[in-house]
């Protein structure tokens, strides 16, 4: 939980939805406890749900002291383990303290889950009537289902599509159908040279790769400084929606095909008060450069995908996402306005990279090999840099 989402929300007290509900003190009955939690889980958005302790029923903060009933994360969770929820899944939770005005605010995160409708298998004693095996409770605006009930046919429907994943974009779809390749089937076209994956879940759902592609002029890039044989060969991938394509990039075998890459994104940074900029390359983590690269290599997974994977982590950088690449690239300007000298290509290293350049063999493309190797150089310099900040820094990125 967020110090000023919270105070967002506290702003909007007591009014209460599917994403929040506040209580003026812990729970003495663990039973509505359980039940709260449940309704909150099986929501139909997809976001974390909290449960907000101090608050009373006219939205004043009045805090938590001396609450007997104050449970910690490890017991909460422990709380929930104990309980009879059918498939051995329990809700994950969190719990959290804030001081406000000078009051204790407790916090009950309960994350956002896919794996819904979530019901239990056996009954559970509770004052007030039990919860029953095979109700499906759930939240609705800012209301519970009754004890003795399951949810309403349109709430039910609503849950099984997030299951499914029906609910989201088809990019969306994919990115998530992409963290399971082994819901995936592998197939080879034409002497093993072309491939095609179909997901089993939704045969819609198909990825086709084809080449290699001979009109793609660049052949050297910082992303393969780490490798014995840096020359690219260029293959197409193509993510199709039945007939539709979704999305398409370039992939090329590495390590005499020992694994495969996709073509990481370019990064240009400004440098402000003058036209210079510096380039290099990344990944972000839910991007489909970075899940296709997992992906594919899913599939020929030992000991050269590991080594492989090394050497891409040393090439590109890697960020959760874009708001964490915008504040180590404004991280990255400051420090090499004071640090310009430190960017400037090595020449021994100049020399060692151009002789591999050679050893890969041009194949007659155009280009001054010196420059494209201090082109290589240069980006590589950044990457390095930047994976530097990245393991110095402890800040949070906002």
């Amino acid at each position: 939980m967020n110090l000023a989402v919270l105070n967002e929300i506290l702003t909007k007290a007591p009014n209460e939805n599917d994403h929040w509900d506040f209580k003026e003190e812990w729970y003495s009955n663990k039973g509505e406890l359980l039940r709260d939690i449940m309704n909150l889980v099986n929501t139909a958005h997809h976001d974390d749900s909290y449960i907000i302790i101090g608050v009373d029923d006219s939205g004043k903060m009045v805090g938590v002291t001396n609450d007997s009933n104050v449970m910690n994360r490890q017991q909460l969770q422990d709380f929930l383990r104990s309980k009879p929820f059918a498939q051995n899944w329990y809700p994950q939770t969190d719990v959290e303290s804030f001081q406000i005005n000078g009051y204790r605010i407790d916090v009950i995160t309960v994350y956002n889950s896919n794996n819904v409708p979530i019901y239990l298998s056996k009954n559970v004693k509770r004052k007030g009537g039990p919860l029953k095996a095979g109700l499906i409770y759930s939240r609705i605006n800012d209301s519970n289902t009754p004890v003795d009930e399951s949810t309403t046919d349109n709430q039910m429907e609503l849950l099984w599509q997030k299951r499914f994943h029906l609910d989201i974009s088809i990019k969306d779809r994919y990115k998530y159908a992409l963290k399971h390749p082994k819901d995936w089937d592998e197939f080879y076209q034409l002497e093993e040279i072309d491939q095609t994956y179909v997901y089993s879940r939704d045969p819609n759902l198909v990825i086709k790769t084809e080449g290699p592609l001979t009109d793609k002029n660049r052949h050297f890039d910082s992303y393969m400084m780490s490798e014995f044989t840096i020359r690219i060969d260029w293959f197409l991938i193509q993510l199709y929606y039945g007939n539709t394509i979704i999305y398409d990039s370039y992939i090329f075998p590495v390590d005499d095909g020992s694994y495969e890459m996709i073509i990481p994104k370019n990064g240009f940074i400004n440098i402000p008060d003058s036209f210079e900029y510096k380039s290099y390359r990344f990944y972000l983590k839910n991007d489909f450069p970075y899940l296709l690269t997992k992906f594919v290599n899913s599939f020929r997974q030992g000991r050269s995908w590991r080594v492989g994977w090394r050497n891409i982590q040393s090439d590109v950088v890697i960020y959760n996402d874009d708001e964490e690449r915008k504040y180590y690239e404004h991280l990255f300007m400051e420090h090499y306005l004071n640090n310009k000298n430190n960017f400037n290509p090595n020449p021994d290293s100049l020399k060692l990279l151009i002789s591999k350049i050679e050893r890969s063999g041009t194949h007659g493309e155009g280009g001054d090999i010196g420059l494209i190797a201090k082109s290589m150089e240069e980006e590589h310099l950044v990457v390095e840099y930047i994976k530097k900040l990245q393991s110095k820094t402890q800040q949070k990125p906002r």
